[in-house]
């Protein structure tokens, strides 16, 4: 049998574990090649602890050269285009042809569709989080507002979990009773995905914090220097620190080829996330699941991660004529309610009539989960 070639697009959650799983499945003649701008990338979900000094970024980071050393071609380049039909991967550094191609790009952020949000700050990205962790050292007092922008946006948790993680801080630094704290989001509810009973007992988390929730809202417009929020309800309200969620959009790159659906994004297989091109299969932020409810799956770095094995293993079932495997669609979100305590988000996404989700609560034990996860993910067990 001739050796294949298997490019992977994108060295997130999904690519690397795509291609973990498949070099551990097939032999050397089978090359696997893993592209990604940058050479180093970041656990995201642990920027909410970032941006109050609780992790550094050394600390929650990995370099993808390492993956050279597990036998995984490893290329730092810009991908710049698709071709299915010549089956070829176009990049700054040269043409890449394959005969499997996993598309694991993310999602882009849009930050120029609300506007003014270059003036406030985000910690959706290590640069945005290291500038709204250097603003956080020296906040006092006064109106934080944080406002998701849109839907669908990755890691659903993650504006209330920074809204508690700042309370947290805050007490810790006895300057809560003089800072506001205030979550819009266009959503009808708090995490819509878990459930109206989870949701409420998340509402009542927050409320006890004195941590102000707006569902059904968002910031529209933000003025040129950062301090006052147009609100979807025609309102404004000033604020001496605006944090957003950024617009998430498909990469034009899938748009351009083809791959990406009438909704934006590439819809995937929920049994084994190939797409409606044979051979190509889209993993993490830029796929489309549906779940039973219509609804597409969360976009979250532990979905990726186990739709990159389920792609790697049935990339190398076809290669070795073996049996596939399905993605089971089982799943879970780590939520800290503070700097020593975090829950979860937990269940069968993809169960029959409608996922079947439950909130965990905040405890020690959860957080030291959490720091098990971020340990893992930085030795590519996750």
């Amino acid at each position: 049998m001739s050796g294949k070639k298997i490019v992977i697009l994108g060295g997130g959650f999904g690519g690397v574990a795509s291609a973990l799983a498949a070099r551990k499945l097939l032999g050397r003649e089978h090359s696997i090649t893993l592209v990604d701008r940058s050479k180093r990338t970041y656990l995201c979900g642990s920027f909410p602890l970032l941006i109050v000094g609780e992790r550094k970024p050394e600390k929650i980071s990995r370099s993808l050269g390492t993956m050279m050393n597990r036998g995984v071609e490893y290329r730092q380049a810009r991908v710049e285009a698709i071709d299915t039909t010549n089956r070829t991967a176009i990049t700054d550094s040269g043409v890449l042809e394959y005969d499997y191609l996993v598309v694991a790009l993310g999602a882009s952020y849009d930050w120029d569709d609300v506007p003014g949000s270059a003036s406030a700050y985000s910690f959706y990205g290590i640069s945005e989080a290291r500038r709204l962790r250097d603003k956080l050292r020296y906040f006092k007092k006064g109106r934080i507002l944080i406002s998701v922008s849109s839907t669908p946006y990755k890691c659903p948790p993650a504006p209330y979990e920074a809204a508690m993680v700042l309370d947290w801080t805050f007490k810790e630094r006895g300057i809560r009773d003089e800072i506001d704290i205030k979550v819009f989001t266009p959503e009808p509810a708090t995490i819509p995905v878990a459930g109206p009973e989870s949701g409420k007992r998340l509402d009542t988390i927050l409320m006890k914090k004195g941590i102000e929730l707006h569902p059904g809202m968002s910031v529209t417009e933000i003025s040129s220097d950062g301090r006052e929020a147009g609100l979807s309800n025609g309102q404004s309200m000033d604020a001496e620190l605006i944090v957003t969620i950024p617009t998430h959009r498909v990469p034009e790159i899938a748009v351009n080829s083809g791959l990406a659906d009438k909704n934006g994004w590439i819809e995937a297989s929920p049994n084994n996330l190939e797409t409606a091109t044979a051979g190509v299969y889209a993993i993490g932020d830029i796929n489309s699941v549906p779940m039973a409810t219509g609804k597409p799956l969360p976009k979250a770095g532990v979905f990726a991660s186990a739709e990159g094995r389920t792609v790697g293993a049935n990339i190398a079932a076809k290669i070795n004529e073996t049996d596939p495997v399905n993605f089971p669609g089982t799943g879970y979100c780590f939520i800290a309610y503070s700097g020593t305590h975090a829950g979860m988000i937990k269940g069968n996404f993809l169960a029959k009539n409608k996922p079947s989700v439950e909130l965990m609560p905040g405890t020690a034990r959860g957080f030291k989960a959490k720091e098990r996860f971020e340990r893992d993910w930085r030795r590519f067990r996750i």
